[in-house]
């Protein structure tokens, strides 16, 4: 990949709200240098990872450089960064004041998004053997109800965890996806998660209203 644009942006998107978070959980850490070496090996792990298209092709694009971000603070933390501490930084991460921005009040259930949707997954499917690295999934409606599936049966974070030697996170970057989405309007049910080493991704989402229509109660399989 490039660095270019998105690599800066996510860059300023990410930085101030991992740092401050890294800073108060370790204070004793050399915080000049662990910024130093996290910003080199985010661009270093950048560069080194294959394309998976354009931004206007694939929406993952910008999932895969904000992995890298975290994979990078995470891989240069000396091993700080054990599992409750971890949670805690993608959760900060998850809620920074760009991504809340980009996402709160947003529907995830728009037709334009249904729609981008649609087409991206078929994108996917189309193009893998040009971007090995990319997602390759599935996405199915519900007509009438603000309701989908997704079912992903390969993961480009599970991809680049692997290629980064660190596949052991994987199952918390997953987390991400119901922060996401929650500030979408939407509830995530998934039992089976690549991170984890299923077989897929088995996301069922729906807006909250739809939630409530059919009792939802979320499965105690979830992950």
């Amino acid at each position: 990949m490039r660095y270019g644009i998105i690599g800066g942006f996510i860059k300023i998107a990410f930085a101030k709200t991992a740092f401050d978070y890294m800073e108060k959980a370790f204070p004793e850490m050399d915080m000049a240098s662990y910024k130093k070496r996290v910003l080199k090996e985010y661009r270093a792990i950048v560069e080194r990872t294959p394309g998976i298209g354009s931004m206007k092709d694939n929406m993952f694009v910008m999932t895969m450089y904000a992995g890298a971000f975290l994979i990078a603070l995470y891989k240069e933390s000396d091993g700080k960064l054990e599992e409750e501490k971890l949670k805690g930084l993608i959760r900060a991460e998850s809620y920074c004041p760009l991504m809340v921005k980009a996402k709160q009040g947003k529907s995830a259930f728009t037709e334009k998004e249904i729609a981008a949707r649609t087409k991206q997954s078929k994108w996917s499917r189309d193009h893998i053997e040009q971007y090995p690295m990319n997602w390759f999934y599935y996405f199915e409606t519900v007509p009438g109800k603000d309701e989908y599936y997704i079912t992903h049966k390969q993961c480009g974070i599970c991809k680049l965890t692997r290629q980064e030697h660190c596949e052991e996170i994987t199952k918390y970057l997953c987390m991400m996806d119901y922060y996401t989405f929650e500030m979408q309007g939407a509830v995530l049910d998934r039992t089976k998660t690549l991170g984890y080493g299923d077989d897929e991704c088995n996301f069922h989402l729906m807006s909250k209203e739809r939630a409530g229509e059919i009792g939802f109660v979320q499965s105690p399989d979830a992950k």
